[in-house]
């Protein structure tokens, strides 16, 4: 049976056949989600009636059509469709606007585009486009011209809104898709293939004629998963070997939202009544808040921490946050009466609001590392390598790859390190080490502190790169090197001036340019048209650099 007469099949008993009728034009909009949306409709009909399932499914059906002014596109589109309609509408706007500048004049053209973009719920990229400043208010109408931008937006709202209805009608959870919905992992798995063939089209060519893949580029930076849980795991077994030095202690902080923000419970599995709609963005928004709070708290309080925080999702895909953080001993209970109190400040009455929403573990080190009690959080929300299970009996590789395209699908940041030295200014450390002309200006300045920065780099020593670099919680301004930002040579495809990073500035003046080498980013050409001394020239792999000196 297909899946829009299996929904109309599941739903047949309920209301008048104009109800039938209506409910079959909806399900026939959005014929894969149809039965899931039929089950849906079944449910809060028999909680309260056929006429609030109508309206439930009605509300979904809007939520799903994007509206009239998307022209037909749906939440469900594919990409083809979203490029089409997003050339279409700016060859629209291009003529609009240029057409009410020309006779109107640019005030009226600016609000005569506004109001094209509110048609859609977009609005001109800046804070306040009657304030902005005018080489702000450029960059953001070109964006609004734009077809990439546009498609970006519909993009992200794709993946929002079809991703919070999948929550919403069951689709997310234990027994169904665990952190994302089906259909969100075959979405991102074929938006990183698509990525993936992008980059493998283009190669990087420097100004001594070296040619590299890009993909290979890419594939020696911490895009690669091997190496980013590589440095996570340097960097955090640094920050333990300082805690160790200082005499901090390490403590294992998990805050979870109220019950409101789940939308399914995990024991047993099933549908959460006091569930208000929240997505996993306006979850992570709320913990963001309380985050902000005790931050502001314990620097009022003159209290410095420093750590790592993970973000990652519970099985109905709510994200929750762990945080490894190293305190002072005196300092350690009023760090935890803080924590308490900012967590706990929204519904702190519900049941079981102080048994879940704040877990606090103090590791001991007799029994074990701060850093290996880490470590499974961080690999898990990677790559799930040496992991085994995760939490729900799952395989952890799989489970890693949800994980990814959840994260991606909500824009969800993972991991974010407290009281660290820059991790930039690191990298373009251990690339300076390695590179004799860089070696060269480093020689010239003559600082045993640099030359001892530069060994701690390429040592893959954190925790001294820490101590020399101020101790943890330094501020950044207060730190020996910073990033080296120059401006591009050429503006952006908005005419917006961009930066670039060309190497570093150590103790506030001396300029250590790292990133020697020009290079320029163009298509791959075909392997026929290849002859045969080019076919032996190493074009990636191994040899090729990293990611970031392709600029």
């Amino acid at each position: 049976m297909l899946p829009v007469e299996r929904a109309v099949q599941l739903t047949k008993n309920y209301g008048t056949p104009e109800c039938n009728r209506y409910r079959r034009q909806i399900f026939a909009s959005h014929e894969y989600l149809a039965p899931a949306l039929a089950r849906y409709y079944c449910e809060i009909a028999e909680k309260s009636s056929h006429v609030e399932a109508n309206r439930v499914l009605k509300k979904l059906h809007k939520q799903l059509t994007l509206g009239r002014t998307f022209l037909g596109l749906y939440i469900d589109s594919p990409p083809e469709d979203v490029r089409s309609f997003a050339e279409q509408r700016t060859t629209e706007l291009i003529k609009s606007y240029y057409g009410y500048n020309k006779k109107y004049g640019p005030k009226s053209a600016l609000e005569h585009l506004i109001g094209k973009l509110a048609e859609c719920d977009l609005a001109l990229p800046v804070n306040d486009p009657y304030t902005a400043k005018p080489e702000e208010l450029a960059g953001a109408i070109a964006r609004a011209l734009d077809s990439d931008w546009w498609r970006r937006q519909i993009r992200k709202r794709q993946d929002f809104i079809l991703e919070q209805v999948q929550i919403t009608i069951g689709n997310v959870h234990l027994k169904a898709g665990i952190y994302i919905s089906q259909d969100g992992v075959r979405r991102k798995c074929q938006q990183w293939q698509r990525n993936e063939d992008l980059l493998k089209s283009l190669e990087a060519t420097n100004d001594l004629g070296e040619v590299f893949n890009l993909f290979d580029v890419v594939n020696r930076s911490v895009s690669n998963l091997t190496n980013r849980r590589n440095e996570m795991m340097t960097r955090i077994s640094g920050a333990e070997a300082v805690a160790k030095g200082r005499g901090d202690q390490s403590v294992f902080y998990t805050i979870t939202a109220p019950s409101k923000y789940h939308r399914h419970m995990a024991k047993p599995c099933k549908p959460n009544p006091k569930y208000q709609d929240f997505s996993p963005l306006d979850t992570q928004l709320y913990l963001n808040t309380v985050w902000k709070r005790i931050r502001a708290k314990l620097k009022r309080d003159g209290i410095e921490i420093y750590g790592l925080r993970v973000v990652e999702p519970h099985h109905d895909g709510t994200p929750h946050w762990h945080l490894l953080l190293f305190i002072r001993p005196d300092q350690r209970a009023a760090v935890e009466k803080i924590f308490r109190y900012y967590a706990l400040q929204e519904d702190p009455n519900e049941k079981g609001a102080r048994l879940r929403r704040l877990k606090i573990e103090n590791i001991d080190p007799k029994k074990g590392s701060a850093v290996g009690y880490i470590a499974k959080y961080i690999a898990k929300n990677i790559d799930g390598k040496d992991v085994g299970e995760d939490l729900y009996g799952r395989d952890a590789i799989e489970s890693a790859v949800r994980i990814r395209a959840w994260a991606s699908n909500w824009n969800i940041r993972q991991f974010q390190f407290i009281g660290s030295p820059s991790v930039t200014v690191w990298r373009e450390l251990r690339r300076a080490a390695t590179d004799e002309v860089v070696q060269k200006t480093i020689s010239k300045i003559d600082d045993c502190r640099l030359d001892e920065l530069v060994q701690a780099a390429d040592s893959g020593d954190w925790a001294a790169y820490i101590e020399l670099s101020g101790g943890p919680a330094t501020k950044l301004s207060k730190q020996p090197l910073r990033a080296f930002q120059v401006e591009r040579d050429r503006p952006n495809k908005y005419g917006e001036a961009t930066q670039k990073i060309l190497g570093l500035i150590y103790a506030g003046a001396k300029k250590i340019v790292t990133r020697v080498r020009t290079w320029t980013i163009g298509p791959t050409p075909p392997v026929a048209s290849l002859s045969v001394s080019e076919l032996c020239f190493s074009s990636g792999g191994a040899n090729a650099p990293p990611l970031e000196f392709c600029q």
